[in-house]
């Protein structure tokens, strides 16, 4: 039919171009989240692609909620101001026969939806959590790499390393400056060897070398403490052993596995999955509705009160989110509450523009 597909074509060419922009927007935003982490020893600089790639991958069902909301009322209020709703009007039709040609375009992207939240961004999140625990266990001293000045992880140490050997088990011309909330701390050495001890502590032993120490308190100004101390042997602590496993964020953990546990970390982490995908059938049907009860209103109102519905929705899916996660509310008193009520609200909506008989053709 040349109405359905006139629409899914304005559907798909309107969506593709959100969807690039929201893209951009999150690749710089994201971007530069990841440079201000990597400058303050968060990760690994030579990792700020794979976890701006992982971190982006990670929003994709946010982002298609976004674009598919924004194609249908973009399209509406389009069609409403050329008069284009007025001649499909008159040939016969009414605002149900728009819901078809909506339900083939939103099949894809909810599938997509469905993969992503379900089965691709657990695995991201588990993969940045990998790559943040490998670049936090490795030893601080073999992160500077040699002529270069680099913080250690947290910003409380600066290596200076003039030259490395054996791989990077023995360095040379060491300088640490520690820094703490009323005190620095600088140690020069001449050389150094890292050594693990029967604990599992990390060290490295600094040799021929010396420490100087200031320190002073904000509460008397005049009170200033400086120690200086010379060492053929100095141990400085680059890693304690770990002490415990550390636990698999809740994100990370896969499906199969969520299905299994009934804890309620669990069941609000469920919650939060189905929430990235029902927004993308609910909105759509409301920005139907929406456009459809103010055709006169330009596109700037439109854009505004979408903009707004969303962030209101998402908002209120976290409340439900947290609440579920603390074992507040069950998870079917969470779909009801927030999912369930906008449904609700979505239903009336279109209930009242097609005069109460939503099988009735205008």
């Amino acid at each position: 039919m040349i109405f359905e597909q006139s629409v899914r074509r304005e559907f798909r060419q309107t969506a593709s171009s959100i969807l690039l922009v929201l893209i951009a927007v999150l690749l710089t935003v994201t971007l530069v989240r990841m440079l201000d982490r990597a400058v303050s020893g968060g990760i690994d600089p030579g990792d700020v692609v794979i976890f701006l790639l992982l971190s982006a991958a990670s929003s994709i069902p946010q982002l298609l909620v976004l674009t598919a909301f924004l194609a249908v009322l973009l399209t509406m209020t389009r069609a409403f101001r050329d008069q284009e709703m007025a001649v499909w009007f008159s040939a016969g039709l009414s605002l149900l026969d728009w819901i078809k040609p909506l339900r083939r375009f939103l099949a894809p992207l909810i599938a997509v939806s469905l993969l992503f939240a379900w089965f691709v961004v657990p695995w991201t999140v588990a993969e940045s959590e990998r790559l943040q625990a490998q670049y936090s266990s490795r030893d601080e001293s073999l992160q500077a790499a040699a002529g270069r000045f680099r913080e250690s992880a947290g910003g409380r140490r600066v290596f200076f390393v003039g030259q490395t050997g054996d791989g990077g088990q023995y360095v040379e011309d060491l300088v640490v400056i520690q820094r703490g909330p009323q005190e620095r701390t600088w140690v020069l050495a001449t050389s150094g060897r890292l050594f693990t001890d029967a604990d599992g502590n990390r060290f490295l032993d600094l040799q021929q070398g010396r420490r100087f120490d200031l320190a002073w308190n904000l509460a008397a100004p005049d009170a200033l403490k400086a120690r200086e101390m010379g060492f053929e042997h100095y141990g400085l602590l680059i890693r304690a052993a770990p002490s415990a496993t550390p636990m698999k964020p809740i994100k990370a953990i896969e499906s199969p596995e969520l299905f299994v546990r009934s804890d309620s970390a669990a069941v609000g982490e469920m919650l939060r999955r189905i929430g990235q995908t029902l927004p993308l059938l609910l909105l759509p049907l409301l920005a139907l509705g929406l456009v459809a009860s103010n055709p006169r209103s330009g596109r700037a109102f439109h854009l505004l009160a979408g903009i707004l519905i969303y962030t209101t929705y998402t908002s209120f899916s976290t409340v439900a989110e947290a609440q579920v996660s603390r074992g507040q509310w069950s998870l079917t008193g969470g779909l009801l509450l927030v999912h369930g009520s906008f449904a609700c609200a979505v239903v009336l909506l279109l209930w009242l523009r097609l005069g109460r008989r939503l099988g009735r053709k205008w």
